[in-house]
């Protein structure tokens, strides 16, 4: 299939809309091949422009044009040519499409079906399209009919459909809507316009030189904005080629990502930090092919908050010997609500800041120290063109360079709110136009350092989870005292993500058995957060420490783990 992209095409416009610039692909350059589609066993489907926009175009016809009312499409599909058809096709119909995760075979089906059902009564969909396997995995969860809306299978669709009727002429109406990452925080909607994402696709896309020269390869899921965005809608848009795996085939089969980087001779790859990580960690020499070449990558861009130098440094020891360069390490600092990326360094331009430990902690200030009592800081770059990153303290008021606090960003990119939800907007959007993000960061020579968050939200493996989850499940254990349960995050650069610690205060009847309550504990977090606990203790009653007011003290609690227990190793 021809890879040549015309130069007209490279040209966004801003008054145009998603749908106006996705047909104008369609009637430039048909033939081109626009993704490849990896299957589990490693060979793949090519698909053409015109062979996923007449599919789209079936889709569309399917929903009808938006007269009057535009409809809500929720799309819940694994991995396929329908996933990508069926949004491109809530498009073109005028409507607003908005990716939804399926079932995960890992997940306990009861957490699930509480996720799925917290967004749908925030979104409403009027049409969820839905494919064999997930009906199956629904309909074991009696959630078919948990909404009113229109269930579209996509074995009912036909390959091709009318270009007729597309509605696509308003530039500052809602596109669609993304969802904020994580496994209770997914009813937190963000819509955005067609205007917004343009103007964000073609600045992130010169930021980083992106061209169609260029191949992304990528297993991250279309439900998550670093997946949705860089690794789909920026390749869709600019004309250039991107390979996808299934988040699922990956996690059985990590060398799958490289095996595919060498094959396709991918260019660009994004990855949350734990992947660095997990990836030197996991493939096994057998499993590398002889010659596997990874020299041909320019970006491996990492989009963690915050980023770990040391997870950097064990996958360019790992696979430094197959092409691996620490020029090719990026770093972005981005969240749905700004369509993506915030900031972003250059290839060749990863810079890291050690400054010294005990000021930092102590004052929140940055004292440049590389000596044996200092600590080091990955840079996320420079804002983007047209965005501003402020950090600001309790207070809300800015911060000069070098201290820390909370980071701000406004600009043409931010989004207005959260889809049906004022509250929300309003606790995180000011009177100034600067969206709060609850991160915690400096900036020092123009340059973004995300240091933490200032939420108790826990980030493992890229996926947010909420202590108040974890202590609701944990409570819910028979020989656990109710209400006496503490969960939170703590950094692990050697897997470069955060471990999940619970303490639980055991019933008295318990003495003697606390590693197996413990065991409990564990199985019991797997089976309904399809989270593994890096550490549990069962501490004895009235161990845990509680606040003035009588709520558990996170804070406190977790200094008192790491004073107990901090050496031990679970």
């Amino acid at each position: 299939m021809a890879r040549h992209v015309p130069l007209k095409w490279q040209m966004i416009h801003d008054n145009k809309t998603l749908g106006m610039m996705l047909l104008d692909r369609l009637a430039t350059e048909p033939e081109a091949e626009v993704c490849r589609l990896v299957n589990e066993d490693g060979t793949h489907e090519s698909i053409s422009v015109a062979r996923l926009m007449h599919k789209a175009l079936a889709y569309a016809e399917h929903f009808g044009p938006a007269r009057g009312r535009r409809k809500i499409v929720g799309i819940s599909l694994y991995h396929g040519l329908d996933l990508h058809a069926a949004f491109i096709g809530g498009l073109l119909s005028g409507h607003i499409p908005t990716m939804l995760a399926p079932p995960s075979p890992r997940m306990e089906p009861g957490k699930y079906t509480d996720s799925l059902v917290q967004i749908l009564r925030h979104i409403k969909p009027d049409h969820l399209v839905l494919d064999a396997s997930v009906v199956a995995a629904l309909d074991r969860l009696a959630l078919r009919n948990v909404s009113d809306a229109d269930i579209v299978d996509s074995i009912t669709i036909p390959e091709t459909g009318k270009i007729e009727d597309c509605a696509t002429d308003d530039p500052d109406a809602v596109a669609l809507i993304q969802h904020s990452s994580g496994t209770t925080g997914l009813q937190k909607g963000v819509a955005l316009s067609h205007r917004v994402i343009l103007a964000h696709n073609r600045i992130y896309s010169n930021r980083l030189a992106i061209g169609p020269q260029d191949v992304i390869v990528s297993w991250l899921p279309l439900y998550h904005d670093m997946g949705f965005v860089a690794c789909f809608l920026l390749p869709l848009l600019q004309g250039v080629l991107f390979v996808e795996i299934s988040p699922f085939d990956w996690v059985r089969k990590p060398v799958l990502l490289l095996e595919q980087i060498h094959k396709h001779k991918g260019t660009l790859c994004w990855l949350p930090n734990f992947a660095y990580a997990f990836l030197a960690e996991s493939v096994r020499p057998r499993q590398i092919p002889k010659e596997l070449n990874l020299s041909g990558v320019r970006a491996w861009i990492n989009c963690s908050e915050p980023i770990y130098h040391s997870s950097q440094a064990v996958f360019l020891e790992r696979f430094g010997p197959y092409g691996v360069d620490q020029s090719q390490f990026t770093a972005s600092y981005a969240m749905a609500e700004n369509v993506f990326a915030v900031t972003q360094s250059l290839p060749g331009k990863y810079r890291t800041l050690s400054v010294n430990r005990e000021t930092f902690a102590a004052m929140q200030r940055v004292m440049p120290d590389d000596g044996p009592n200092s600590c080091t800081f990955v840079s996320n770059g420079h804002p983007l063109e047209h965005t501003e990153v402020a950090i600001a303290d309790d207070g809300g008021r800015v911060l000069p360079a070098g201290h820390v606090g909370e980071i701000l960003v406004r600009g043409i990119h931010r989004f207005s709110g959260y889809f049906g939800r004022d509250d929300l907007t309003l606790a995180t959007l000011d009177g100034n136009g600067w969206f709060h993000t609850g991160d915690l960061g400096f900036l020092f020579e123009g340059e973004l350092y995300v240091t933490g968050r200032k939420k108790d939200l826990i980030i493992i493996q890229g996926r947010n989870f909420y202590p108040t989850d974890v202590e609701e499940v944990v409570g819910r254990i028979d020989a656990i005292v109710p209400g006496r349960v503490v969960a939170f995050g703590l950094s692990d650069e050697a897997s470069g993500t955060e471990r999940l610690v619970v303490l639980a205060e055991a019933q008295d009847s318990v003495a003697g058995q606390e590693r197996r309550l413990a065991l409990a504990v564990r199985n019991r977090v797997a089976q309904e957060l399809d989270c593994t606990p890096g550490d549990v203790r069962i501490v004895p009653r009235r161990w845990l420490i509680k606040s003035t007011s009588g709520k558990l003290a996170r804070a406190d609690n977790r200094r008192k783990y790491l004073e107990h227990f901090a050496p031990a190793k679970s």
